[in-house]
Parts: C-alpha cells; sequence; structure tokens
C-alpha cells in the first residue's frame, strides 16, 4: 500500500510539475505566433500561424487543467479559518466576463455571507470550471444560471439538449467530453468530482434540470459554517 501510494504521489508530482514547466515556453510560444500572423503580408502564413496559435492555447488550457487535478488530489482544501464563498464567486464570475458569451451568465448569490473553511482558491477553481463547461457545452442562445445557496449548495445549470444517462455517468471521468465537439479538455468536471470527494461532498448531475427543464445541472454542497461566524 505504502509503494503505490508512492507511485500515486509520483504521478501527481510529475503532472503538476511538467505543467507547471510548460507554462512559459508556451506562452513563448504563443507570442511568437501573434508576431508572424501581424507582420506576415501572406494570407496563407497568418492563417496558418493563427491555427498554430490555437493549438498552443488548448496546450496551455490542458497545462493549467493538469495543475488543478493535482491540486485537487493532493493538496490540502479545508483550512483553520473561514472565508466568504459569495465574495470568491463574485470575483470568478468578474473575470469570466472576458469569455465568448459570458453575457448569458446569470448570478444568484444571497443577501448574507456564506462563510466556509474551503479554501478560496479550491472553490474559484469548482466556480470557475463548473460555470466554463456550462458556457462551452450549453446551448448559445440560454442564460447559464449559477446559484449558491446559504446552506452552501453551489449549482450552475445551462439549457440544451438533455443528456442521455448513459453519458451523464460518464462526464465526471477523466478525459470524457460527452459528445461535445468544442475544444474542452475533458479535465473540468473529474477535477470538480475529485475535489468534491476528498471534503466529503459529491458532484451531483442532473440532465434534465430540476422541474423537467432541458439542458444540464451540475451541483454540490459545499461546507460552511454553521454559525455564520468567521472561524
Amino acid at each position: 500500500m505504502q509503494r503505490l501510494k508512492d507511485a500515486f504521489e509520483a504521478e501527481r508530482s510529475f503532472a503538476a510539475n511538467a505543467a507547471h514547466e510548460l507554462r512559459t515556453p508556451l506562452a513563448g510560444a504563443i507570442a511568437q505566433a501573434q508576431r508572424l500572423a501581424a507582420e506576415t503580408g501572406d494570407a496563407d502564413v497568418a492563417k496558418r500561424a493563427g491555427e498554430i496559435e490555437s493549438a498552443l492555447k488548448r496546450l496551455t488550457r490542458m497545462s493549467e487543467r493538469l495543475l488543478q487535478l493535482a491540486r485537487a488530489e493532493g493538496g490540502p482544501l479545508l483550512l483553520d479559518h473561514s472565508t466568504d464563498l459569495r465574495a470568491v464567486a463574485g470575483i470568478v464570475l468578474q473575470d469570466l466576463a472576458r469569455l465568448p458569451w459570458a453575457d448569458r451568465i446569470v448570478s444568484h448569490l444571497p443577501a448574507r455571507p456564506v462563510l466556509s473553511d474551503l479554501d478560496p482558491d479550491a472553490f474559484g477553481i469548482i466556480c470557475r470550471n463548473l460555470v466554463e463547461n456550462a458556457l462551452r457545452h450549453g446551448s448559445p442562445d440560454e442564460p447559464v444560471e449559477v446559484k449558491l445557496d446559504e446552506d452552501g449548495t453551489f449549482s450552475v445549470a445551462n439549457g440544451g439538449p438533455v443528456v442521455p444517462p448513459a453519458t451523464l455517468d460518464q462526464l465526471a471521468n477523466r478525459f470524457e467530453r460527452g459528445t461535445a465537439t468544442g475544444d474542452g479538455s475533458g479535465l473540468g468536471l473529474a477535477i470538480v468530482a475529485a475535489m468534491a470527494e476528498r471534503i466529503s461532498t459529491r458532484l451531483v448531475l442532473r440532465s434534465p434540470r430540476p422541474g423537467g427543464k432541458s439542458g444540464f445541472d451540475a451541483r454540490l454542497r459545499l461546507p460552511v459554517n454553521p454559525q455564520g461566524t468567521a472561524g
């Protein structure tokens, strides 16, 4: 068992270190591709440079997800003090406003603080992955509803076709993208599911959504301070 644990830890460390080391060269390569596209007078070369830039950006997103997965499976997720999850969600949603179709995001945050000992960075990863997944795979003409309740229930729902039960059961597996044809990594829901398991809760995926609505709903119950005071 100890040898198995050491092997898993070695795999996590390798993934995290490799993803971290890829950041700088990938950023440099993206900048070079952008410069080539801007400076060339050849339309075919500019098109090829744009394709290279897109591929490098996909690889960058994949490396970021690998870092998140290593964090989800290895790093501490609970702290000895409380943070307002409502404030963290607000920051993440503000940052996501720059993404395509971000005007579809409709947030429902409570009037009072939602205090939790969950690491705010961990909640930020959960929030970002679920919202990005909904934006990427939901219907482009329907809203993405982000809701945080005072009891710690966090949910993200999007419109679109109903996901078949067999596909729904597999979506939280690594590199599983269902029937999507977008450029997702297939790791977003797996990262959230891994984090949920480590804080003794569960990521619940439902399609159709509650109330018989078509589309997709992802939710989990986060730990909250029952006294409503900072720890």
